[in-house]
């Protein structure tokens, strides 16, 4: 009895002369909100067994235990993340927003008429015995620091513009293009076709009067092939392309007119069949929905129709067996150079 009163008398002498050591030590208290310089530690309770340094190769140098300021904790370990994961997110950080910033710098449109140039003239052999070295180079200059000129710097378009989705194509509003065919610039067009790249049956439900339906690459090489000889004859041939929305295949059937255009006259650099290219902005639905007296008929037959779910399958198909094995990038080359 005598022993258990001494312990007794002990143990609050001890709480009594010490608060700070044994009382902290036996009350576990909820650690107050860190500081912001704390910010990215988490607590973890102590390892059973002894001391973490003991440990050895257990622990990293990171994972030392540490003391928040202000704070005693000793019944506490207090351990920072391990320092490779900070590594590897930053610089996984640092080097993807590196290429954000370079593939912005590529995409400005100096620079990407800048790479246009380099393709077309790999694919052109200068003869400088005849003087055609000095007039390519001369071509090149003009293409390249005036946007408003047709890809064969003759002339510039005819036909004014505006800012489209596809900003590497020349695009024309609704409007502009009931003014072409109402016969407004008929003094400085020598003529129009208008190429309407949407599904037959999409064709057939209403379309801008006198447009030609191409909805396939091989369509669009052989309407190219056999005007390649009309520009010495009817003037300014004038093309206008849009599908639906002038969303996909509208702009997919540009692109891939003027590469072919630019593959077939590689001899005869800068020359073209159709230097003078236009997109409608906005495609069918949005011309018709502003000037409809200019279809035929007049009506707007949707690509989802309901009635054509079959029809859309076997194009869809057909367009994939059409463009299969054909380089993607081959798209986007040589448009205006």
């Amino acid at each position: 009895m005598e022993r258990e009163r001494t312990s007794k008398t002990e143990i609050s002498s001890i709480c009594s002369s010490e608060p700070s050591t044994l009382c902290d030590m036996l009350r576990l208290t909820t650690p107050s909100k860190p500081e912001e310089s704390d910010i990215g530690i988490f607590l973890t309770p102590p390892v059973r067994g002894g001391n973490t340094a003991e440990k050895g190769n257990e622990w990293a140098a990171t994972d030392t235990p540490t003391v928040i300021s202000g704070h005693d904790r000793s019944n506490i370990e207090v351990c920072r993340k391990p320092l490779g994961r900070f590594l590897s997110f930053d610089v996984k950080r640092s080097l993807f927003s590196s290429k954000r910033l370079a593939d912005a710098h590529e995409d400005t449109p100096g620079s990407r008429r800048l790479r246009e140039t380099a393709v077309a003239l790999s694919n052109v052999t200068l003869d400088t015995s005849s003087g055609r070295g000095d007039e390519i180079k001369s071509v090149v200059n003009t293409l390249s620091t005036d946007p408003e000129v047709v890809a064969d710097g003759s002339r510039p378009y005819t036909i004014p513009t505006v800012h489209g989705k596809h900003k590497d194509l020349k695009a024309i509003s609704p409007d502009t293009m009931d003014a072409v065919l109402r016969g407004c610039y008929d003094d400085e067009i020598g003529r129009l076709t208008v190429i309407d790249c949407r599904y037959p049956y999409e064709f057939k439900g209403g379309h801008i009067r006198g447009a030609v339906n191409l909805f396939t690459r091989d369509m669009v090489r052989d309407f190219l092939l056999s005007h390649m000889n009309d520009d010495a004859t009817s003037g300014r041939h004038v093309l206008v392309f849009h599908c639906e929305f002038s969303s996909e295949r509208g702009p997919k059937m540009y692109r891939h007119l003027r590469s072919e255009d630019r593959g077939l006259h590689t001899d005869v650099y800068p020359r073209l069949a159709f230097p003078e290219v236009y997109l409608l902005e906005g495609g069918y639905k949005a011309f018709f929905h502003k000037h409809m007296v200019q279809c035929e008929p007049q009506q707007y037959m949707p690509m989802l129709h309901k009635d054509h779910v079959t029809d859309l399958r076997h194009f869809r198909a057909k367009s994939k067996s059409w463009t299969a094995g054909e380089r993607a990038n081959r798209l986007r080359t040589s448009l205006r150079f």
